[in-house]
């Protein structure tokens, strides 16, 4: 009889530790860092004209390249359980121009997690927001976001002024994303062991739809190219499922290495 009972506690524990082991398989997740080398590469691969500024952007925005940032922060999805990426300590920002002559800015952080914005100039000097698209994978699903914003939207102040505002409205498919932002105000930074000027800008986004949620980044930047020297990230949203509603955090800062991009 004791026999038989250590056996039955034997296949128990044995039968629990496959369950964990299988669970903890099932929900492994990759977070391989994006590398400053494929960053590099995909900008290398773009046509000449996409890595030079045109005459009526030269001066007024960053130079094309590929700008690396000291970061902080991760991004975690609560399905099947929390799942957490920590973000690297390095991380990338492509600046390029379209054929139209309009930039184009991705942010690289995890090779399964990015972020993109299209913005042209318009008379005035307003940046016209065209579209923002992000990426994410978690438990093996791909999540990518394509949004096109309305004619209307606009991606940054046509002066930094102290209380200047802009607004975007872009949407997929059953989601749409709302973006106000204010000019803070002149701010100094420490750049390449030198006090650097910069005005720090606040947006606030709400997004509604399928998913719903909230978010908050402050971003420095150099008031004549407007290059982001500095950006801090906190976001939170809950999509909703055919298993419920999945809740997703993200939390980020950033700040530039140096001003001369690698090309």
């Amino acid at each position: 009889m004791r026999r038989s009972r250590i056996a039955i506690v034997l296949a128990v524990s044995a039968v629990a530790l496959a369950g964990y082991g299988a669970f903890r398989l099932a929900t492994h997740e990759s977070s391989e860092p994006a590398s400053v080398g494929a960053a590099l590469a995909r900008f290398r691969a773009l046509p000449p004209s996409a890595r030079t500024l045109p005459p009526a952007l030269r001066g007024g925005t960053p130079k094309p390249g590929v700008y690396i940032y000291a970061t902080r922060g991760f991004e975690v999805s609560h399905v099947l359980g929390t799942r957490r990426h920590p973000y690297p300590r390095r991380t990338t920002i492509t600046v390029s121009v379209t054929s139209r002559g309009c930039l184009r800015t991705r942010w690289d952080v995890l090779a399964t997690r990015h972020d993109a914005t299209l913005a042209c100039l318009h008379a005035g000097g307003t940046w016209r927001a065209i579209a923002q698209s992000e990426g994410h994978e978690f438990a093996g699903h791909v999540d990518r976001r394509a949004y096109v914003c309305t004619p209307s939207s606009t991606s940054g102040p046509a002066r930094l002024t102290p209380g200047a505002r802009w607004h975007s409205r872009c949407a997929i498919a059953g989601t749409s994303t709302v973006d106000d932002g204010i000019v803070i105000g002149p701010r100094t930074l420490a750049l390449d062991g030198a006090r650097a000027d910069t005005v720090l800008l606040r947006t606030t986004t709400h997004v509604s739809g399928d998913t719903t949620g909230s978010g908050t980044t402050f971003t420095w930047i150099e008031p004549t190219t407007r290059l982001i020297v500095r950006r801090t990230i906190a976001n939170a949203s809950t999509t909703s499922t055919i298993v419920g509603g999945v809740r997703y955090e993200e939390r980020a800062a950033l700040a530039l290495t140096t001003a001369r991009p690698r090309r």
